[in-house]
């Protein structure tokens, strides 16, 4: 035979727990050997099997109630993250049309740069062949001013 306490701290409960348990289920009355030593309730096998069974039915029924709560957590945070990985996925092809427009407008921009540099040199080419470079347009054009503004002021 054991006592409140004992039962308590076998279960690792509160000791006012079990009391209230007890008075819950009317076990006081049923199964019950009360023997009053000294104002100590004592409770024989079959109440104390009453009482560790019906703790632990609820701490199974708490168990089960708490992984249920576990579980739609668990499924909200998935969902969640699957929505963001869409959008993610989304983010990133986005961005991969915007890099091949960058890359072909670099290209092009390339090929344009190639052509007038192409140009260029056959420009610089032909004033090589006719012996004038452009320094020497330079002058010529500046010679051409001087007298301009010679012949104005002069006379």
């Amino acid at each position: 035979m054991k006592t409140i306490r004992e039962i308590a701290n076998e279960l690792g409960v509160d000791k006012q727990k079990v009391y209230r348990f007890i008075k819950q289920n009317h076990i006081n009355e049923a199964h019950h050997e009360a023997l009053q030593r000294s104002g100590v309730k004592y409770y024989d096998e079959a109440a104390e099997t009453l009482i560790k069974q019906g703790f632990s039915d609820e701490t199974a029924s708490s168990e089960a109630h708490q992984n249920r709560i576990n579980e739609a957590v668990f499924d909200a945070v998935i969902e969640m993250l699957q929505k963001e990985l869409e959008i993610k996925n989304e983010q990133i092809k986005e961005l991969n049309e915007r890099l091949s427009e960058c890359s072909a407008a670099l290209l092009a921009a390339q090929q344009t740069t190639q052509a007038a540099q192409v140009l260029h040199a056959g420009t610089i080419q032909k004033e090589i062949a006719s012996g004038e470079s452009g320094v020497d347009k330079q002058k010529s054009a500046s010679e051409k001013k001087n007298r301009w503004f010679k012949r104005l002021f002069r006379g």
